[in-house]
């Protein structure tokens, strides 16, 4: 099955996901992030984590302060068990990516699902451009020691393109659309390099390969998970 028709796939599966009710999208969000923290325990070597993972965004979404005190407790816990300081930062690192950026996702779902759809809408526009501009016009490499593939070109593609979703389908005065835009989808874009950074340093392609060519449910997410915080702060805490 080729990329476009995995791509296809996933944006049905992911908009379906966002159209259900509030009570069964938290319930699919912590299971996308039970999901990533399967793929990064695999890579970085630890386990049984992904069950704890399953209601880090819960518990962040009913407060940040809660959402802290159980991923440190259960890194802890973890740290206890294997009695080994990298491991417990590793599982605290897990536990709080997976807690926190999904986190956002679900009082955006609350405000309402059109908001949502915005954010999810503009950031897919801007990784399909993105990968075609980089693809067929891309010459100069953004980051090469990260991604060597992803190129200046194919960033100016992408926040265009993404950008003009936010414009398009965001109800504010056009500015402040595209503005929201712009920073919201370039945090995505610092989500993307932050977990090519992390596979760099493992010497991996992907985290997995559960969804083809798109790799993993962390290579497909990232830009997404990253992005919400951002969108939520300049949309919902400004309002």
């Amino acid at each position: 099955m080729n990329r476009e028709i995995y791509g296809l796939l996933i944006g049905a599966l992911t908009l379906l996901a966002i159209l259900t009710p509030l009570p069964l999208f938290l319930l699919l969000t912590a299971l996308l992030s039970s999901l990533i923290a399967r793929e990064l325990c695999t890579a970085l070597g630890l386990d049984r984590l992904h069950f704890p993972a399953f209601f880090s965004p819960l518990l962040f979404y009913v407060s940040p302060a809660v959402g802290g005190i159980y991923i440190s407790l259960m890194s802890l816990a973890y740290g206890y068990r294997t009695w080994n300081l990298d491991l417990f930062l590793r599982s605290l690192f897990v536990l709080f990516y997976t807690g926190f950026f999904p986190s956002y996702l679900m009082p955006l779902k609350e405000k309402g699902t059109a908001l949502l759809l915005v954010l999810l809408l503009g950031t897919w526009a801007s990784d399909v451009f993105a990968y075609y501009v980089g693809k067929n016009f891309g010459k100069r490499p953004l980051f090469p020691k990260l991604s060597p593939k992803k190129t200046f070109e194919g960033f100016l593609g992408g926040l265009f393109a993404g950008s003009l979703v936010f414009l398009l389908l965001l109800e504010r005065p056009p500015l402040e659309s595209l503005l929201i835009g712009v920073f919201t989808l370039v945090s995505g874009v610092a989500g993307d390099y932050f977990k090519s950074f992390i596979k760099r340093q493992l010497g991996i392609k992907d985290f997995s390969s559960v969804l083809g060519q798109h790799g993993g449910f962390t290579d497909r997410f990232d830009a997404l998970l990253f992005g919400a915080p951002v969108f939520y702060w300049l949309v919902v805490d400004k309002i």
